[in-house]
């Protein structure tokens, strides 16, 4: 089963599942950005799991450009995990390098978000592209090292065209120690995971508050929860019918947050996204401290203002809070100005539900 791989994006999910195929006996050449690179090439890539630490260096590859990666082709399967806001400048440069084309059996599509999907499968066919969803917290604590947080959790697999063949892209992942389950529909996965990347993240972010203090505000749950209950009237629209993840019952947090008063959710929520960041600082608001002009949540929670766009629900809670973090990451608005002011975002909200 032993395959020879590129993973285009090696960051943190990227270079955890890179380590993990080498360590099955797997060559994975792994495209990142240069400080990547020169520490892999200089020292190996250190994984740190709960159980184990070990140094990966045989069997491992690490390039600046899809053009160097592809010199050392051909490859029987090619990974994407870069941010979904470079998912189409990866893509083009792929296109150029020739990589990603024939014989790769597939691609493989292991981001957050909704929309990359389709342009992956426009780009090289759906009938090549897999969804992945990876729900096990991973982070890069310095060059060259990457550690998993937590052992609860897996990686769920759909093929994009219903039907496809994927057997042995799931099983050369178990051989790697991964906890893989198969969907039919990969939109219901990429809906289920998004509820798990937008709670205690986008407020948050916006606030510059631990999620724990978020929800101990009354005001900011209910903000909180009317951006999921948004969220679950859009996938209703779409068609799209929820799963539940590996270690995540996503149906049945997805139920309470509808259906639930704000009081008994609280605890629910905290306990939720404490285990799951396990004390580290959100990834839109960590994004702000180390100073990016751009983020995800132009692809979670503005992925369900565009969507409900195109089937008439109204979601002004996420467009408030995708306008609102877009701006400050674009510098068009101090992030000062909303730094520990949750009553600011809140009258924000209200006004925002009272125009739509």
């Amino acid at each position: 089963m032993m395959m020879r791989i590129v993973v285009v994006g090696a960051g943190a999910v990227g270079g955890f599942v890179g380590a993990r195929l080498v360590l099955a006996g797997n060559e994975v050449t792994l495209v990142g950005r240069p400080w990547l690179v020169e520490a892999v090439r200089a020292r190996g890539l250190r994984l740190i799991e709960p159980r184990r630490e070990c140094l990966v260096r045989q069997g491992l590859v690490a390039v600046s450009s899809a053009a160097e990666a592809a010199a050392l082709g051909p490859f029987d399967l090619a990974l994407l995990t870069v941010k979904t806001y470079d998912t189409a400048t990866a893509i083009r440069q792929m296109q150029e390098a020739g990589l990603g084309r024939p014989p790769v059996l597939c691609l493989l599509l292991l981001q957050n978000g909704v929309g990359s999907e389709e342009l992956l499968s426009q780009a090289f066919g759906a009938g090549r592209v897999v969804v992945a969803s990876l729900t096990q917290p991973v982070c890069v604590p310095e060059a060259g090292v990457v550690r998993l947080v937590k052992e609860r959790g897996g990686l769920a697999l759909a093929p994009v065209a219903r039907g496809a063949e994927i057997g042995r892209v799931a099983a050369v992942l178990r051989e790697a120690g991964l906890r893989v389950r198969l969907y039919r529909d990969y939109r219901g996965v990429k809906w289920s995971k998004l509820p798990l990347n937008m709670l205690g993240n986008t407020i948050p972010a916006i606030l510059d508050m631990p999620p724990g203090e978020v929800y101990a505000h009354p005001g900011l749950l209910r903000l909180e929860i009317a951006a999921m209950r948004e969220l679950m009237a859009v996938t209703r629209a779409l068609g799209v019918r929820l799963v539940d993840l590996p270690g995540y019952p996503v149906r049945l947090l997805m139920w309470a947050l509808c259906r639930l008063p704000a009081p008994l959710l609280a605890p629910l929520l905290h306990r939720l996204v404490g285990e799951g960041r396990k004390g580290r600082v959100p990834s839109l608001q960590w994004g702000l401290v180390q100073g990016r002009r751009r983020s995800e949540v132009t692809d979670l929670n503005g992925a369900v203002m565009r969507y409900g766009e195109r089937v008439g629900v109204p979601t002004p809670t996420n467009r408030l809070l995708t306008e609102t973090l877009e701006a400050i990451y674009a510098g068009e608005c101090a992030w000062d100005e909303w730094r520990h002011r949750p009553g600011r975002l809140i009258e924000a909200w209200r006004r925002a539900v009272a125009r739509a």
